[in-house]
């Protein structure tokens, strides 16, 4: 017993040597070490919903921010693509209408009444609700469904920035297989609006598309757009040689008297794109045409593609807007 009471004595005497901010620093440590891990794991928190406003013929539409890249997304992409592709357009889609609409508060323009930007097409919004997408769907509705729903949660607030702005987020549906660049189409050089190859847009389905008309049509629809033109007695003539540009697209062709840009003879004669040739045959003008759409910007079917072999929608759009950030 007076050993066991020596060895309670020694015992005691130890605790109280043992210094007590080692304890304290012991304590501070792990509760730093708590917060630490709560901070990292705390979600972020989602955006605040705004409203996006549209110019619909006289009336002035309103929608939430997700309400309307849901319908948008739902307008602009076949819901049977893959997910990545649709999320890649979800950001861009909401990039692009975001812009005009802080351009519009910062400078509003009277005519579009209060609104940020006239509706993406006579069928917008009414022609994307619930039920009319049901109406559309059919069976996948559920899956389709739930597929833009999940693409617009994954993205939600993200958007393109080129040197720390906002990007002209410009897609179309198919290039000809390879996009072209701004200044082709519009005019103007935009450093991210560049030529990229698209290999993937030539397994499009109505990657290949024909216009067929007679001379007669031919000639009323190019002597009503340029009075003055001089076509010649042969039709065979009246076509030239044409310029094409880096992608492939018409820059400009020759028409009997007159040179016309590419993007004026699509538009004249109703074509898919402007990257076209034309022949003439038993009294048949045959406009042959690769893609579909003004060709900038992200190849819709170009993005699938991408998707389908493992990219990523980040990937896909840093791919189709050259030098840009996702955030």
């Amino acid at each position: 017993m007076k050993g066991y009471g020596l060895f309670l004595l020694i015992l005691a005497l130890i605790l109280l040597l043992i210094p007590m901010p080692a304890l304290s620093r012991h304590s501070t440590d792990s509760s730093t070490t708590t917060t630490a891990t709560t901070t990292t794991t705390t979600a972020k928190k989602p955006p605040e919903e705004t409203v996006f406003r549209m110019l619909c013929g006289d009336e002035v539409v309103s929608l939430t921010d997700r309400e309307f890249l849901t319908r948008t997304l739902a307008m602009e992409m076949p819901a049977s693509y893959h997910e990545e592709a649709l999320k890649a357009q979800a950001v861009a889609a909401y990039t692009y209408y975001h812009r005009r609409r802080l351009a519009q508060e910062k400078n509003p323009d009277p005519d579009l009444k209060g609104a940020d930007f006239v509706t993406p097409n006579d069928r917008f919004p009414q022609d994307y609700t619930e039920e009319k997408l049901r109406q559309r769907w059919g069976e996948d509705y559920d899956t389709y469904s739930r597929k833009i729903a999940d693409a617009v949660v994954a993205v939600w607030g993200e958007t393109i920035t080129y040197d720390g702005k906002l990007i002209d987020a410009c897609f179309h549906a198919v290039s000809n297989g390879q996009t072209e660049s701004a200044e082709e189409v519009w005019g103007a050089q935009v450093p991210y609006l560049q030529t990229v190859a698209s290999p993937g847009d030539r397994t499009a389905t109505g990657y290949a598309s024909t216009g067929t008309f007679t001379a007669d049509e031919v000639r009323t629809i190019l002597t009503k757009a340029e009075p003055e033109i001089a076509l010649g007695k042969n039709p065979e003539d009246w076509f030239g040689k044409a310029t094409l540009s880096d992608a492939g697209t018409v820059h400009s062709q020759k028409v009997g008297d007159v040179s016309l840009p590419g993007t004026q003879i699509r538009k004249l004669f109703g074509l898919r794109s402007a990257a076209y040739s034309v022949d003439f045959a038993d009294g048949v003008f045959t406009f042959s045409v690769r893609g579909y759409g003004h060709g900038v910007g992200m190849s819709q079917h170009g993005a699938d593609y991408l998707a389908k072999q493992g990219y990523t929608y980040k990937e896909i759009l840093e791919y189709y807007y050259t030098g840009v950030q996702v955030k």
